[in-house]
């Protein structure tokens, strides 16, 4: 691998981890916003991203086991845990959202905020636990390439 594609993969890895923290803040800001509108299509397509990255960090894990440190692989291994348990818990938001929609009229106008913020409580260790999962994973990665 040529130095200057190096310098690159980790110049463009801490851009990646800082830009990974800023849309997961601006996440958290539209779904304050959906709230209201209780659209899932969100929820559905989070879901669907946080599963798929933690399959290849799984797979990752499984190769990093293979090679001469297997710390390497314990540490990728736990990031994808904590992947797969961002995607459980970003269904369940999206279960919640879902059940407010259906039994907002039915509900005591007083039990519905404190509903809302345990959803979105639930939305906001979603997004922790995928960040946390990126970034050991992708500090992982970082040391897996520059590697000789």
């Amino acid at each position: 691998m040529s130095r200057a594609l190096l310098v690159l993969q980790r110049w463009s890895s801490r851009v990646l981890r800082l830009l990974l923290w800023a849309a997961g803040l601006a996440y958290l800001a539209l779904e304050a916003r959906e709230v209201a509108s209780q659209r899932q299509l969100t929820q559905i397509t989070v879901f669907a991203v946080l599963f798929l990255v933690a399959s290849f960090q799984l797979s990752f894990a499984r190769y990093l086991a293979q090679g001469p440190d297997p710390q390497d692989s314990r540490r990728v291994l736990q990031a994808a845990l904590a992947m797969v348990m961002a995607s459980l818990f970003s269904v369940l938001d999206g279960a919640f959202d879902y059940l407010f929609a259906s039994l907002q009229q039915g509900l005591a106008s007083g039990l519905l905020p404190a509903l809302y913020l345990f959803s979105w409580m639930v939305n906001l260790l979603s997004v922790v636990l995928a960040l946390a999962s990126m970034e050991v994973f992708l500090r992982s990665v970082q040391r897996w390439v520059a590697q000789p």
